[in-house]
């Protein structure tokens, strides 16, 4: 797990130090990477996309980028990909290029439906960043359903990820807001041992626990209101079939930025 160097609390004004392994990568002669990790959108959505991106400062002659599609969940009558036949053309002088996938809409209530776009090993270039084929190779593209009643659960289990790496899980009630329809309060959206866990330090469990309120629109989005000046909020979207909330966090509790995805599914 990747260690952040400070951890700033915004309310004390204190700092606590732990140490950042520095990583240095040699590109060589150049990588392609994928360059966003998964993107979700609703069946009668916007296409969603990802960025293959050349690690070069030279593109003479254009680089042909193979990728392969691998359908996790429903089938192909769910989505149109472009390119179609899995070859990526980056034109001479430029230095990337979109996948891009679109979703068909329908009125069977059949689930999410999850692809995976891949890097093939088959490409002139080595993949990943730096071509180490560690990182940034694939893409998870989820279109959920708009078929299922929006059936919200008292309670919810929470996996958290940040660092390339999964945080303790933990589960939260979910209150609703007086007056409305679409609003729940949290007591903590992250878990009570993030920042134990982020930090390697126990004095921390049950510090900062990231409350807040989540809302819910009628396009499925979401929205993430930290009651905190660091807890600094969030987006995402919301699967009715699964009744699972995908939300990305931001804050500013630490001194170095990064995000933290948190995803809930009702029990």
């Amino acid at each position: 797990m990747k260690k952040y160097i400070y951890i700033l609390f915004a309310s004390l004004g204190l700092l606590a130090s732990c140490e950042e392994d520095l990583v240095v990568y040699d590109a060589g002669e150049g990588f392609i990477s994928n360059e966003v990790s998964s993107a979700t959108t609703s069946e009668d959505g916007d296409p969603i996309s990802t960025t293959i991106a050349l690690g070069t400062d030279v593109n003479t002659s254009g680089t042909t980028v193979n990728f392969d599609v691998i359908v996790e969940s429903g089938d192909a009558s769910r989505f149109s990909i472009t390119p179609s036949n899995g070859v990526l053309e980056i034109p001479a002088g430029e230095f990337s290029g979109e996948i891009v996938v679109e979703p068909i809409d329908n009125i069977n209530a059949d689930g999410n439906a999850v692809i995976r776009v891949e890097l093939s090993e088959s490409n002139a270039l080595p993949v990943g960043t730096a071509g180490l084929g560690l990182e940034k190779t694939t893409t998870v593209f989820t279109i959920t359903d708009n078929d299922c009643p929006t059936e919200i659960s008292e309670n919810y289990r929470v996996e958290v990820f940040a660092f390339d790496d999964e945080a303790p899980a933990h589960t939260v009630a979910l209150v609703p807001v007086d007056g409305t329809d679409n609003q729940w309060t949290v007591a903590t959206s992250w878990g009570p041992e993030f920042v134990a866990w982020a930090t390697d330090d126990p004095g921390y469990s049950g510090a900062f626990l990231y409350s807040g309120t989540i809302i819910l629109n009628d396009d499925f989005s979401v929205e993430f209101i930290g009651n905190d000046a660091w807890a600094t909020g969030g987006t995402g979207s919301y699967t009715a079939c699964d009744d699972q909330f995908t939300i990305t966090l931001t804050q500013a509790l630490f001194t170095t930025a990064f995000t933290v995805d948190i995803v809930m599914t009702g029990q």
